[in-house]
């Protein structure tokens, strides 16, 4: 063959070779955020959807540079694109690199977002250029395309694997109990609120006026409740399965694989199959952002709060965040925003979007069974004492404890909301049975930054120690008595639905081991 003929060929060859290291630069951080969160999504396609809009996004941006440097190999173009597209669901792992406390005392708080940004930008620029600079040489496009395949083909399998061996999850069996008498029943969680005295003790903050407004609205209010796990997955599957869900005993404790937990908190559980034995409709409250909390495909009455109404401000779900918070638009956002906008571009996850939802209620039919999962306080703080938006990053980890004055502001916001709720909802539905409780308490202290398994009895404290508010008809009185944690606190309400009183768990604490989301470490804590 001639060799007129061969350089075409050769030329069409490293195009689409370049294009195939284009796809596979490109997919790596979704391959990764979908082999990780698998188990948690409802199939791959908001995944793909995003894995095309990228490629296709550093396509056509690569025809452009190809139209304004028309001398450049349109091949050496697609190997830049390749590597910025891979740097920028890379900013995450960079920004990591740089939080460390010297650097951020150095810089700043105030500074560090943008500090953060602009060591991504230079990296990316770097590589960009070191990229185009040697794309030249023949060996750098095969070397290229064998990174990319070392990148992705571990993931791959892993995802192949686990998708091969899935989990096996059963329907949990309902209570067979008969109604006796049928109150709707409220189940309003918020997010990481504090126990009363955890609140006193710790942040030297007195919430006895939101307690004795509870009272006053005729609630029981548990001096000494505590979750049994410190995080909303486990906490919330605790509750729902009138138990602990971990087999095995000591070091050799475990929990079930997350599929089953996420099943459970979405209302596949042993309470909604119970509720729904006796004739009540199930509503899940979805808040618009929580992915974890997100309505289930099937099954459920489905209200969705925090939803974009106005057309003015874009609202971003908890998928599209974790999508996003790879690069460093999120950060760019808040680094830049308006600091006096009454909007967000981020989630919201406030009370008065549950209140503003309660009419549409009871239009789906008596009785029903209404939980609603409300993010605040949980952090990020993103609400003023008077309930004006703060404009932050959506980081649902972070604890940082220069944030506990702002903090109590926040809770200050959700008290008000949350009694202007509870008032709506006594006042339109007297004979309901209202739970108003957290999934756990606060973390200030660190306690995720040490192991699973070396937690001290104050760290217990701030994290177990939970509100938890029951609100009964006066005929269920005597459900009501007593310590009630949050494990059991649908024994308590299935027992005045039931008039059978049904017995209550003696009180654990575990915490699981992020390693593998099943190891499981089980404390004693002091009486209190």
């Amino acid at each position: 063959m001639s060799m007129r003929k061969i350089r075409p060929v050769r030329r069409i060859f490293e195009i689409c070779l370049s294009v195939v290291v284009l796809g596979l630069f490109s997919g790596v951080a979704f391959l990764n955020f979908y082999r990780i969160n698998f188990e948690s999504l409802e199939g791959a396609s908001r995944t793909l959807r995003w894995y095309f809009m990228v490629l296709a996004t550093a396509i056509v941006i690569s025809l452009a540079a190809k139209a304004v440097f028309r001398s450049f190999p349109i091949a050496r173009i697609f190997l830049v694109a390749a590597v910025i597209s891979f740097m920028a669901f890379s900013y995450d792992e960079i920004k990591m690199l740089v939080s460390h406390d010297e650097i951020k005392t150095l810089v700043g708080d105030d500074n560090f977002l943008k500090f953060s940004v602009g060591c991504w930008a230079v990296a990316t620029l770097l590589i960009g250029v070191l990229v185009g600079i040697f794309s030249r040489q023949a060996v750098v496009l095969p070397t290229m395309a064998l990174v990319g395949i070392i990148y992705v083909v571990p993931a791959a399998m892993s995802l192949v694997q686990a998708r091969a061996h899935p989990v096996t999850v059963n329907d949990p069996k309902a209570l067979a109990l008969t109604a006796r008498r049928t109150p709707n029943v409220y189940w309003i969680v918020l997010d990481g609120y504090p126990r009363q005295d955890v609140l006193q003790e710790f942040f030297n903050f007195d919430n006895e006026p939101f307690v004795q407004s509870l009272k006053g609205l005729d609630f029981t209010v548990y001096d000494h409740a505590l979750a049994s796990f410190p995080e909303t997955i486990f906490s919330i599957s605790s509750t729902v399965s009138l138990g602990f869900l971990v087999s095995g005993t000591g070091s050799s404790l475990k929990m079930p694989p997350s599929a089953e937990l996420y099943r459970a908190v979405r209302g596949q559980n042993v309470v909604v199959n119970t509720m729904r034995s006796m004739g009540y409709r199930y509503i899940h409250f979805e808040n618009g952002y929580d992915n974890l909390t997100q309505c289930p495909m099937e099954g459920a009455i489905c209200i969705k709060g925090n939803v974009q109404s106005d057309g003015g401000v874009i609202q971003f779900d908890e998928f599209n965040l974790a999508v996003l918070s790879k690069t460093p638009l999120m950060d760019l956002i808040a680094a830049f925003a308006n600091r006096s906008a009454d909007q967000s571009p981020f989630m919201k996850g406030a009370v008065h979007e549950l209140t503003n939802k309660l009419s549409s209620v009871p239009e789906h039919g008596e009785p029903f069974f209404l939980y609603a999962h409300v993010l605040a306080p949980h952090p990020p703080i993103r609400f003023r004492r008077d309930c004006s938006v703060r404009v932050v990053t959506p980081d649902l980890v972070d604890w940082n404890s220069k944030d506990r004055s702002a903090f109590l502001d926040q809770l200050g916001c959700v008290n008000d909301e949350a009694i202007a709720l509870l008032k709506t909802v006594v006042q339109r539905d007297p004979q309901a049975i209202i739970v108003v409780q957290s999934d756990h308490g606060t973390a200030f202290r660190g306690q995720f930054k040490k192991p699973f398994d070396a937690w001290d009895q104050l760290d217990l404290k701030e994290r177990f120690g939970a509100l938890n508010a029951l609100r009964m008809p006066a005929a269920c009185s005597s459900y009501a008595q007593g310590t009630v944690d949050l494990v059991n606190t649908f024994s308590r309400v299935l027992s005045c639905i039931s008039d059978r009183s049904l017995p209550d768990k003696v009180s654990r604490q575990f915490v699981v081991w992020h390693g593998d989301m099943t190891s499981v470490h089980e404390y004693r804590m002091d009486s209190e």
